[in-house]
């Protein structure tokens, strides 16, 4: 391998060079008697001898960036099209699983995705994921969307948003632990409405431990779909129970859970 890499930049020097003499050509056969060189070939020569001088890991380093722009550009264009509407963002949903609540039920229910990969079900919590283990891994996604919180804020098991937070990372943990390569997005808590606050008024504190699960995901690198704007701008797409959501806000969720990943870089 140490061998390809010297040919290569061997080759790489030579056509340099090449191409440095044959600008210095044009510039002599070309000039006009004028001792003022051009300063667009002089620039050209200068940035080509600096090329030349260059240390391949410094080549390696640019030529990285270049990839690095090329697909950050591709991100932003992806993430116009998901804000415009002008793409389904449930066609870049492949090889996922989804976990959660009787919220995350309604991406099956109601006809967004395949069941099969919603391992979600009404009353659950982040208690749930370790007896979804099995299935999860017999699934073997790629990424892992984990959509929990309306039980988790009402049910009473925590009685702080630090403790909550402390045992949902140590879910994530448990995640890894099975499926070391997927990438885990973790969904904010979306907020309850009226009349649900007659249910439970446990469910006000949902702002609070979202922003703590926020930061606490922020602290172990682990991604973190903002869903916040939403209960704003389509607050007229929950039910009437102001609990679930209506078939028409999904395709906003799924959105902003690939914004997320997309939103997170590329390597």
């Amino acid at each position: 391998m140490k061998y390809k890499s010297n040919n290569t930049l061997f080759f790489a020097i030579v056509i340099v060079m090449v191409v440095v003499f044959v600008l210095v050509l044009l510039y002599v056969l070309g000039g006009d008697g004028n001792d003022t060189p051009d300063p667009q070939i002089e620039a050209g020569i200068s940035y080509l001898e600096a090329l030349e001088q260059k240390d391949p890991a410094d080549v390696q380093a640019v030529r990285k960036q270049i990839h690095q722009a090329r697909l950050e550009a591709q991100r932003d264009a992806l993430l116009k099209q998901l804000e415009d509407g002008t793409i389904d963002p449930f066609s870049l949903f492949k090889d996922f699983a989804i976990m959660g609540d009787s919220r995350a039920v309604g991406f099956w229910y109601r006809d967004f995705l395949d069941k099969s990969r919603v391992l979600a079900d009404g009353g659950h919590t982040i208690r749930n994921i370790e007896g979804q283990l099995d299935a999860l891994v017999a699934l073997n996604p790629s990424t892992i969307y984990l959509c929990y919180g309306l039980n988790d804020t009402s049910i009473g098991y925590w009685k702080t948003a630090e403790s909550y937070v402390e045992e949902y990372i140590q879910c994530v943990r448990m995640i890894q632990s099975r499926l070391p390569d997927a990438t885990i997005v973790v969904s904010s808590i979306l907020p309850a409405k009226d009349p649900a606050f007659q249910k439970s008024r446990k469910w006000y504190n949902i702002p609070d431990w979202s922003a703590a699960l926020e930061k606490a995901c922020e602290a172990n690198g682990v991604i973190f779909a903002n869903c916040d704007r939403l209960a704003v701008d389509y607050s007229n797409l929950w039910d009437p129970d102001g609990i679930h959501f209506r078939k028409e806000f999904y395709p906003y969720w799924a959105s902003s859970l690939m914004a997320a990943i997309l939103m997170e870089g590329v390597e």
